[in-house]
């Protein structure tokens, strides 16, 4: 069963905050492939909403990598997932 995503207001400030870093400092494929791999991420948990490790400080929450800089965390519960945060791999 395909599960809903939902986003907090944190992750989607984090989106944007990521999208301008790279509109700002990258090019415009990169912009796109960064926004590719994170559709297809999300496709992807919606079907396997388990495939994220879980967070070593936080049982509940779970993570996996969109691009090896930039990692997803959300949760998961009976009929949605919930994306927490979007952040660098480099941050903890």
């Amino acid at each position: 069963m395909e599960k809903e995503i939902v986003w907090t207001a944190i992750a989607q400030k984090d989106f944007w905050e990521i999208i301008h870093y790279i509109q700002t400092n990258w090019t415009t494929e990169i912009l796109n492939k960064f926004q590719r791999r994170l559709e297809l991420k999300i496709k992807l948990l919606q079907h396997q909403p388990n495939i994220g490790y879980k967070s070593s400080k936080y049982s509940r929450f779970r993570q996996t990598l969109i691009t090896k800089r930039y990692k997803l965390i959300y949760s998961v519960n009976r009929n949605h997932i919930v994306i927490l945060r979007l952040k660098h791999t480099s941050m903890q």
